[in-house]
């Protein structure tokens, strides 16, 4: 078996794969060695997976006519999500492959719900959505002649090769027809380091997993360090998640050495709390307070940054980005700009399934210094901004003006 990596949830842009056939024996396959997996491993405090196979009985003709790989992976992930949490999920050998490599096929757009439609909220650079002049922001309102919905999925229905939208732009208003053309593109993203104003730093984190490299990363703060910058915006806007080492790495950047940042509650640990106070309990707040803080911040290089933090979130920021946004604010007062985070904030492995599947198992939950549990609990900022999307103008981007103006008070 490969090798299992330890991560947060992570957002994908776009579709994945053309529409692949799936035979009967190769599902049975997969439900049987995805049942497995997560009787054997995932854990949440409180959820019982031992009702998943009665579950997917349920959804049993559902299942029988899925005829392809992208059909039976989202029947069975409408059955993963009644359990009411997150990062569990099935990913298809295309979006397994994505996932790995940050390689894709697709139109290269992630899409938010919007009162009008779907807001353009991501765009992959160098994917064809970028390069037909779609920008964040622009709300497409028909897919194919009929109403946008609110649903994303939409835009890329059965995996089609073209989508024709109808997108009002952000900018002026107008509308236009835009032809959607499936495209090889790459979901890597690396941070950046921006001065919007002088002496303040802006480092853009759009992942904890592809496109970020700790040396990199030194890097951007030993620029920072050297120009002495007085404040620091730290963006984690549509950042979804990523590696647990890589949210500890920047955490241990901004924070001194030996700094709890918050308590990750086991199986292991549930059991351990029984056998020694002689209670069950699937609180995973409670377990925590007994337990208290089983992560620190460590000693590196580079000394952490001294001067004013200032955190930008908004719905697409999930999981590791809200552990170091609610971090950052309970152990370094920093504020927190834009609009509430995901709450999707569980510890989790990616498992291979023998048939090229792939899935997510949540291993344990996630508790703040403070005893604060973030999954199904979303990040409310300290200074709410209607539109928190980024801005391809720095100098007009709301977030960024709102962080601005904090840190001049």
């Amino acid at each position: 078996m490969k090798k299992l990596v330890v991560t947060l949830a992570l957002s994908l842009l776009g579709a994945t794969a053309f529409a692949q056939p799936l035979s009967p024996e190769a599902k049975t396959r997969t439900l049987e060695t995805l049942q497995q997996a997560i009787a054997r491993r995932a854990f949440v405090p409180g959820v019982d997976f031992s009702k998943l196979p009665d579950a997917l009985e349920k959804r049993r003709a559902e299942l029988d006519k899925a005829e392809d790989m992208r059909a039976f992976s989202n029947t069975v992930n409408q059955v993963l999500r009644d359990f009411g949490i997150s990062h569990i999920r099935l990913f298809t050998p295309a979006a397994a492959q994505q996932r790995r490599t940050g390689q894709a096929i697709g139109f290269g757009l992630g899409m938010a719900p919007a009162p009008d439609g779907l807001a353009v909220s991501t765009l992959a650079p160098g994917s064809h959505a970028a390069g037909v002049g779609l920008a964040i922001g622009d709300v497409i309102t028909e897919v194919e002649g009929k109403p946008a919905g609110n649903n994303p999925t939409s835009v890329d229905q059965d995996g089609r090769e073209t989508s024709l939208i109808t997108v009002k732009r952000k900018a002026d208003g107008a509308q236009k027809h835009v032809m959607l053309l499936r495209k090889p593109y790459s979901t890597i993203r690396k941070p950046t380091l921006t001065w919007p104003a002088p002496g303040v730093a802006r480092f853009t984190l759009p992942s904890f997993t592809n496109g970020y490299s700790q040396p990199e990363v030194d890097a951007l703060f030993a620029e920072v360090a050297k120009a002495k910058a007085k404040a620091l915006i730290v963006d984690l806007r549509n950042n979804g998640g990523g590696l647990v080492n890589n949210s500890a790495h920047l955490l241990s950047l901004l924070l001194p050495p030996g700094t709890p940042t918050g308590c990750s509650v086991t199986r292991q640990m549930v059991a351990e709390y029984k056998e020694k106070t002689g209670k069950e309990s699937s609180d995973p707040i409670e377990v925590a307070k007994w337990k208290g803080p089983d992560r620190k911040t460590t000693l590196r290089k580079l000394p952490p940054y001294q001067g004013k933090v200032v955190v930008l979130i908004n719905r697409g920021s999930a999981s590791a980005s809200e552990i170091v946004s609610s971090v950052l604010r309970e152990e370094r007062k920093s504020l927190v700009i834009g609009q509430p985070s995901a709450g999707a904030v569980l510890t989790s492995i990616f498992a291979p399934l023998p048939t090229g599947f792939e899935v997510q198992l949540p291993l344990s939950d996630y508790i703040t210094p403070k005893g604060v549990r973030l999954e199904k609990n979303p990040i409310k900022p300290d200074v709410e901004v209607a539109n928190a999307l980024p801005a391809k103008e720095e100098a007009s981007d709301p977030c960024v003006l709102a962080a601005l103006k904090a840190l001049t008070k």
